[in-house]
């Protein structure tokens, strides 16, 4: 549990986590209450391979840094 609440931690506060829409700053308040079922949901999807379909889409967005080159 310790490195879920750490990573909730770390998470920028005026971003949103991803398909729910709930800002990171609301998870940071909730995770004391949060932390023991979110820890068991992701430890059972990790080790069953059960991932539901919507976690399984995602967007990526490449920013990149004027004077860089990636290449």
């Amino acid at each position: 549990m310790e490195k879920v609440r750490k990573l909730i931690r770390s998470l920028l506060n005026k971003k949103v986590l991803g398909l729910n829409s709930i800002l990171n700053k609301v998870y940071k308040v909730v995770i004391l209450i949060i932390i023991k079922d979110l820890a068991e949901t992701a430890s059972y999807c990790f080790a069953s391979g059960i991932i539901l379909k919507r976690f399984k889409k995602s967007i990526i967005v490449v920013l990149r840094k004027k004077g860089k080159n990636f290449f």
